[in-house]
Order: structure tokens, then C-alpha cells, then sequence
């Protein structure tokens, strides 16, 4: 029987200790500036960005897609052990996936980056703006949420048919 574990996937930083989540925000925002540069989007994306958990990890995920298509992760291999060194596997990566990346960058840029609510608020004003209506609604839809649960499960204890 084979064992499994949980293994943590690099977009997720979730109980990371303090060095490599301070690593992982440095490369983050080192890979932000080159993507909010590279692509003209100082006036899409806030200064502010980490601050939006949200856009973070939309950020994240953008990052790591580019970088499966630019620079993915292949075996060495070793065609001849005394000629020389390792080389890397070709990896194989079609143009097409290169061609999807642009393609998912743009739609984001163009759809929920900017219909985002509180992102074009800190745009506008250069700085941080708190959405305090987005924290009050997401308090509200966490509370209702514990209340619906609660009902659920009066006693503790319920039956499958009882959630349908």
C-alpha cells in the first residue's frame, strides 16, 4: 500500500517560517516590479498591492505560471557519463503555452484586476486605501456562515440526508 503526505506546492505560504516567507515576498516583489514594468501596468495594479491578500495571490499564481513556461523544472540527464556534465532535459514546452500565458495575463489585467473593487481606489490615490464596507460584508458572510453551520448541527450530530 503506498503512503501519502501533504506536500506544500510553492504558491502556498500558508505556516511557512519567518526566512522563508520573508524570501518568498522578496522574490515576489522583485518579480511584481519586472511584471508591473514589463507589461505597463503602474497605473493597473496598486503600490499597495501587498496589502490586497487577494491580489497576492493572484500575483503568485501569475508568477508561477510564467515561470513554468519560461523556465520549467527538468530532470539533468547524462547522455555520456565520461564526456562531460549533466545537461538539462529538453522540456518540450510548446510555443502554444507561452502563447496562453500572454493570453492569461491579458485577461486578467483586463477583467478582474480592474473590476476589482478597492484596487482602483488605491490606484486613484496613490496609497492604501481601506475598503472598510469589504470588511464589514466578508464579517457579515463569516458570521452567517457560522450561523447556517450551527443549524445544521444543533446537536453536534447530523445525517447526510440532513444537508440536502
Amino acid at each position: 500500500m503506498t503512503d501519502f503526505v501533504r506536500f506544500r506546492l510553492p504558491w502556498y505560504w500558508e505556516g511557512l517560517d519567518a526566512k522563508e516567507l520573508e524570501e518568498r515576498w522578496r522574490d515576489l516583489a522583485e518579480w511584481v516590479s519586472w511584471f508591473v514594468t514589463r507589461y505597463h501596468l503602474a497605473q493597473e495594479v496598486p503600490r499597495c498591492w501587498h496589502r490586497h491578500l487577494g491580489l497576492v495571490d493572484e500575483l503568485i499564481a501569475l508568477r508561477h505560471y510564467h515561470e513554468e513556461v519560461t523556465s520549467p523544472l527538468v530532470p539533468l540527464v547524462q547522455p555520456d557519463p565520461v564526456a562531460g556534465p549533466p545537461e538539462a532535459e529538453d522540456p518540450a514546452t510548446p510555443a502554444r503555452a507561452y502563447q496562453d500565458w500572454h493570453e492569461a495575463r491579458w485577461r486578467w489585467t483586463n477583467g478582474p484586476l480592474r473590476e476589482a473593487s478597492g484596487y482602483a481606489d488605491c490606484v486613484a490615490k496613490g496609497e492604501h486605501v481601506d475598503d472598510e464596507a469589504h470588511h464589514d460584508d466578508a464579517h457579515a458572510f463569516a458570521e452567517a456562515s457560522r450561523i447556517a453551520v450551527s443549524r445544521l448541527f444543533p446537536d453536534g450530530e447530523a445525517e447526510l440526508g440532513d444537508l440536502q
